[in-house]
Parts: C-alpha cells; sequence; structure tokens
C-alpha cells in the first residue's frame, strides 16, 4: 500500500490527508508535515482529513503528541470512516474545530493486542495493554462529554456512530454538510 505524500511548505498548503493504517512511516510523515506547516506560518490553521480503520497506539499518540505542541490551530475533519485510533486522533484537534462530513462514521472498541513469549513476558504486555486502554478512555473521556461510565458500555461491543451521535456526544463540534462550514471557521 502507498503511503500518502508528506505535505511540504513549498507547495502552500495547509492539508494533510490520513488514510489508512496508523503505523509509523504514516505517523512520521504526518509529525513532520505538522511542523513543517507550523514553521511556515504558526498563525495559520491546518486542516487534517482522516480516514482510517486505526492501528498502532504509539503510533496515533506521536501525532497526539505533536498537535498538542502546535502553536496554530489543528481542524480534524473524519470523511469515510474513523475507527479506533482514527477516532482518538479525530477527538485531538482544536475544539471548535473538529467535523465529519455527514457520511462518516466512528467506531469505539476496546484495544486489542497480542502476547507471546515467556508466562512472565505475556504478563508484562497485559499489563502494559490494561495501561494503555485506560489512558485511551482517560483522553475519550477528557476530550469528549461521554461519561466514563458510558463508555464502559459503548466498549462491551464494537460501537459504531453516525455523525449526529458523534455530535451529541462531544466527538466532534459540527457536521460539514457544505465547505461553508468549514471555511468560515478555519483561517488556512
Amino acid at each position: 500500500m502507498e503511503t500518502p505524500k508528506p505535505i511540504t511548505p513549498e507547495n502552500n498548503s495547509r492539508r494533510i490527508y490520513f488514510t489508512g493504517q496508523f503505523n509509523e512511516d504514516k505517523s512520521e510523515k504526518v509529525v513532520t508535515s505538522l511542523l513543517d506547516l507550523e514553521a511556515k506560518d504558526p498563525l495559520k490553521d491546518i486542516l487534517l482529513y482522516i480516514s482510517s480503520y486505526g492501528g498502532l497506539v504509539d503510533d496515533f499518540y506521536a501525532m497526539h503528541d505533536a498537535l498538542k505542541l502546535l502553536r496554530c490551530k489543528v481542524a480534524t475533519i473524519g470523511i469515510g470512516k474513523q475507527m479506533s485510533c482514527g477516532l482518538l486522533l479525530l477527538i485531538s484537534g482544536t475544539p471548535g474545530l473538529r467535523f465529519m462530513t455527514k457520511n462518516s462514521r466512528v467506531l469505539i472498541h476496546k484495544l486489542s493486542g497480542g502476547a507471546f513469549g515467556s508466562v512472565s513476558e505475556m504478563e508484562d504486555e497485559v499489563n502494559e495493554s490494561l495501561r494503555l486502554q485506560k489512558k485511551v478512555c482517560e483522553m475519550i473521556v477528557d476530550y469528549t462529554n461521554i461519561t466514563k461510565s458510558r463508555l464502559e458500555k459503548i466498549m462491551l461491543r464494537q460501537s459504531y456512530f453516525s455523525p449526529q451521535e458523534a455530535k451529541e456526544m462531544g466527538i466532534i463540534d459540527e457536521i460539514l454538510e457544505s465547505n461553508k462550514n468549514l471555511y468560515g471557521k478555519v483561517n488556512v
């Protein structure tokens, strides 16, 4: 699968498109693009379009932490699907600038993983997975208006939500019906 080209300051675009799985290569490209765009103009917003089934949580955290270090605002725009880490990236945008298109959907579920090796190594992996799950849950509760008890119920299954449901839960701030909703709020 071809990885997306990084956005470079030379092409003057303030848009980054993240599609596919979260992995180290894509994470590096997004982080580099974010930092390059901020260096070019820290007062202009960045548009981060997201369509992803999810992937590795560590690679999500690299993007998340870069977003939080930027001086400029980052509008996150869910287009298509925002599942697992895709949902986490969507909610990590600047409050007030988190959007979904009307035909998108989000998925919330528990982390998945596996362990192998000696029993003590598997025990360590399980403990680390539980720690990461707790951290992800805290982030969702902090960035949305989903309560901890409701999130626990949601995570009993793979739970899909429409843009309207996502808005009601505070996952996004607005549903994009047209570009008028977006370009009146962002400075690109």
